[in-house]
């Protein structure tokens, strides 16, 4: 191929073919030697994600390292509850720590004295219910449902935080630790965590909790009609918290929406309306005839059917008299006046004016 060309380009040529083979080979001896002096890749990898065992720095960082001497299943359960988790991935002041809700933590650790939560530094042992809320605030006060617990009905009852939630389980966790035998530590604080109540709360459920106190709406559980009622897996369907903020509500009777009516009907939308021909009733408000908690009737009625629509349809007796002799006629049974105005919450039919259609 060179045949036709001068010596002077053939030359050339060739010097360059072999400082290109020159430059291959220099380029390969270079690569091994960086080969040998890098790590693995499988220690690149470690380094990047940082799989090496915990430094010293690392284990001083550990959440409750000093309170472990005296609270060891507390501290290995708290990473597991809803405080722990947020310091997982929480890197500023809102990360849970034991001095955040702990003052004088490390007073307590070298003395041994007794800290409640909350405790400033220069109050009694046993802190009031606002110096406890003001602690859990500190966090929570940035929450959309704690905007309305200053000046709110429990607030203004001097309730605490730990009226309902329970920060450590510190009863339970007695009770329930006994069971478990000669597990390991971690496999118990993990067993533990799985029975505790949700939200942190004093008793298994939220129902528990709020009847502990409203005992007379307890009588809603067994009655015949109620809205506290379970699933067949005993999971609650419909709960306090459902209708009622217990950090503070928007309306009366610290309810989630502004008026009744507006709350009912998240969950009854059909008797929104409009309607073309309204009932009146229904329209000022749903406890006119319902009882939001539970009855002894259908349908959360406050009474049977008829003798519902008598506290208002009085005048109407004579134009559906009984029958002499008949105590019991066809709009004293079954559904009372309900067998002829089927809609009582609203028609939209032309000729639905009484509500029969």
């Amino acid at each position: 191929m060179l045949d036709h060309l001068d010596k002077t380009a053939r030359t050339f040529i060739t010097a360059r073919i072999a400082a290109t083979i020159v430059a291959a080979l220099l380029t390969a001896l270079s690569l091994t030697v960086w080969w040998q002096n890098t790590p693995s890749t499988t220690a690149k990898i470690a380094s990047a994600t940082r799989i090496t065992a915990p430094s010293e720095s690392t284990q001083q960082n550990v959440i409750g390292r000093d309170c472990q001497q005296c609270h060891k299943l507390v501290v290995q359960t708290f990473p597991l509850d809803a405080h722990g988790k947020s310091a997982k991935f929480l890197t500023d002041s809102r990360a849970a720590s034991c001095e955040i809700c702990h003052r004088n933590s490390e007073k307590h650790a070298e003395t041994s004295t007794r800290t409640k939560m909350g405790e400033p530094a220069d109050s009694p042992a046993n802190p009031s219910a606002r110096e406890t809320n003001d602690a859990c605030l500190t966090c929570h006060s940035r929450d959309n449902t704690h905007f309305t617990w200053t000046g709110g009905q429990h607030d203004r009852n001097d309730m605490s935080c730990l009226s309902c939630h329970s920060i450590h389980h510190a009863k339970l966790l007695s009770t329930i630790s006994s069971d478990f035998g000669d597990k390991p530590e971690s496999e118990v604080a993990e067993l533990i965590n799985t029975r505790l109540p949700e939200h942190l709360l004093s008793r298994p459920t939220v129902e528990e909790t709020c009847l502990g106190c409203h005992v007379e709406q307890r009588k809603a559980l067994f009655q015949r009609s109620t809205h506290l009622f379970r699933t067949e897996l005993r999971n609650m369907k419909v709960g306090c918290t459902s209708c009622h903020n217990p950090h503070g509500g928007e309306a009366g009777k610290m309810l989630a929406e502004y008026t009744v009516n507006n709350l009912c009907y998240t969950c009854h939308a059909e008797k929104r309306g409009p309607f073309l021909w309204d009932h009146p009733p229904v329209r000022e408000n749903c406890l006119n005839c319902h009882s939001p908690h539970g009855s002894n009737n259908p349908k959360l009625l406050t009474a049977r059917v008829h003798l519902l629509c008598q506290q208002c349809h009085i005048h109407m007796l004579p134009r559906h008299s009984t029958t002499a002799g008949q105590a019991l006629d066809i709009w004293s049974i079954n559904r009372g006046c309900a067998n002829c105005h089927g809609q009582v919450h609203g028609s939209n039919h032309p000729g639905g004016r009484t509500l029969t259609r």
